[in-house]
């Protein structure tokens, strides 16, 4: 009965409660929780913690997605890399998926490499291991050209994932070509504001004009690259950066040049290709693949059967082994 009435006088009573855990043998385990928990007396450094994009034992592999996607194409990656123990990062382009465009006037090759060697840098990441795909892959090599000589070391391995460095041709009109409605609906979506809707009919109408229409193609990116939050639609598409990187990267002699600059590259360069029936690339011709093996010897080019152009969604398992091939060579070259 004694214990019985002691307990429950501890559970009604704060202040009981307070005074019975305040007896000389239990104060000092209190005071010791209290300054473990706010460091007071500390005199080691803090303890550097592993996690799921960063880990002492292998280099992280930062995933850059292409034209007209964002960084949720890699979702399935990102499971299998972390279900496996690799460390894996994919970013959002600016102006794609959850990435603010900046100043149009920016927009650039050179532009979207510095953000990227940005974030490597604020993690900061010890080591990497750099995938591009499609307009990512062009993207992929201005990282690499300018890690080789600003951050060497951290650059372990590269892989371009169905992309060469031929020049392709705008594909839209100048402004002053186009009704001044349309010059508009640009420079709406240009701002973050512009890629939010109030239902999937609204985001789906705003975005069909600018892809001829194709309603399967609009339709499938429903709940994907536009999705639905808590305050409305969020499209990952965005037609304003669609159109620069066409204009500014996809179009641009400058990525050759960057490639020509990775002869030397103290880190293995892979170029893996989609079958010819959903690549964008080709082998023959300048800027094909088999002129870029030529002009960067130590790059290797790889078929990847049966897949389409996003090889790591249509040849996932495929794609995977391959990237943990490099993943593990890397390593093991440190």
């Amino acid at each position: 009965m004694r214990a019985f009435t002691r307990v429950g006088i501890a559970a009604v009573s704060g202040a009981v409660a307070l005074q019975h855990l305040s007896t000389p043998a239990v104060a000092p385990a209190r005071a010791h929780c209290r300054a473990l928990a706010t460091g007071a007396g500390a005199t080691t450094a803090n303890v550097r913690l592993a996690s799921t994009i960063k880990t002492p034992h292998f280099p992280t592999t930062v995933l850059v997605h292409g034209l007209d996607s964002s960084k949720e194409t890699w979702s399935g990656i990102v499971s299998d890399l972390t279900r496996l123990g690799f460390p894996a990062i994919a970013l959002d382009l600016r102006g794609h998926g959850e990435s603010p465009m900046g100043d149009p006037q920016d927009f650039g090759p050179e532009t979207l490499a510095r953000d990227i060697m940005a974030s490597v840098s604020e993690i900061p990441l010890a080591q990497i291991v750099l995938v591009g795909h499609s307009m990512g892959g062009k993207v992929a090599i201005h990282v690499a050209e300018r890690m080789k000589s600003e951050m060497p070391g951290v650059l372990q391995a590269l892989v371009i994932e169905d992309m060469d460095v031929k020049l392709r041709p705008k594909a839209h009109p100048a402004d002053e070509e186009m009704p001044a409605e349309r010059v508009q609906q640009l420079r709406e979506f240009a701002h973050e504001k512009g890629r939010w809707f109030s239902s999937w009919d609204a985001a789906r109408l705003a975005l069909l004009p600018w892809y001829e229409n194709d309603v399967r193609r609009v339709e499938s990116w429903k709940h994907t690259r536009v999705r639905q939050t808590s305050t409305g639609w969020w499209s990952d598409i965005n037609p304003a950066a669609q159109r620069l990187a066409r204009d500014t990267i996809l179009s641009s002699s400058t990525t050759a040049l960057a490639w020509d600059a990775l002869k030397d590259a103290p880190f293995p360069i892979h170029l893996w290709v989609a079958d010819a029936s959903g690549s964008v690339c080709s082998w023959e011709g300048e800027g094909g693949i088999n002129g870029m093996t030529t002009r960067v010897p130590l790059a290797q080019a790889r078929l990847f059967r049966d897949a389409g152009h996003s090889i790591h969604n249509t040849a996932r398992k495929e794609f995977l082994e391959a990237l943990v091939d490099v993943i593990r060579s890397a390593a093991a070259s440190k």
